[in-house]
């Protein structure tokens, strides 16, 4: 548990949202081109180049989230693994470009708290040392991506107004049939409503998530260079 702290630094929305629009799509985006060029580029968005080695940190985060080894995969599956880490990598890009745009930084004192936090998980120093080796990772590699994350999750805060998402009473209902129509012995709605309608939500708030970078993507110039 531990060291998956250090290998999923939040695929989280961003994940869900470029991997539902590459399934919804079929695996085509706006704005997206196919062309070959140096392998260790593997996709430039809008002129900024997303390396291999990116491409393949991806990769492995996306798998260890769902407890799978990468090298474990057969081709099939491996080949939408790297289709799904590449739209998330792109995604991100797309966010992290307007972000700037917008003047949205992450703040030190923020970073620090993160890493604080994460240390607290481990009985101390040597071990927290330990997992980040066996991760391959440096404490500032580690401040980097914890920045990104609170980037990404500012920016989708001010483009998008999540909180003001609701769910009617017919939305509760025909979530909670499906579920109980799929699980037998599911429990009553007055049981799970909060349940219910925290994942009616969930899914609402993923679909404007989604639409946005449709957006962006619609917008952007990129390169698929692999």
């Amino acid at each position: 548990m531990q060291q998956k702290i250090l290998i999923i630094v939040i695929v989280g929305i961003i994940a869900v949202a470029a991997g539902a629009w590459f399934y919804f799509s079929g695996g085509e985006m706006p704005g997206q081109e196919s062309s070959s060029e140096s392998p260790d580029v593997v996709a430039r968005v809008n002129g900024q180049d997303i390396g291999q080695a990116e491409l393949e940190a991806s990769e492995a985060q996306i798998a260890a989230g769902q407890g799978v080894e990468v090298s474990s995969l057969d081709a099939e599956t491996r080949s939408q693994l790297r289709e799904q880490a590449l739209d998330n990598l792109i995604s991100r890009a797309l966010i992290q470009q307007k972000a700037k745009e917008m003047g949205i930084a992450a703040a030190e004192a923020d970073i620090d708290a993160q890493i604080e936090s994460i240390k607290a998980q481990f009985e101390d120093e040597a071990g927290y040392q330990a997992t980040l080796n066996q991760e391959g990772l440096s404490e500032a590699e580690l401040r980097s991506q914890i920045a990104d994350e609170m980037v990404i999750r500012a920016y989708i805060e001010q483009a998008l107004d999540l909180e003001s998402v609701t769910a009617t009473e017919e939305e509760v209902r025909a979530e909670y049939e499906q579920a109980a129509a799929a699980n037998e012995g599911f429990p009553e709605l007055s049981e799970v409503r909060g349940q219910i309608e925290s994942s009616v939500i969930q899914q609402k708030q993923q679909q404007l998530i989604t639409q946005h970078i449709q957006g962006l993507y619609a917008e952007a110039d990129v390169e698929i260079l692999i």
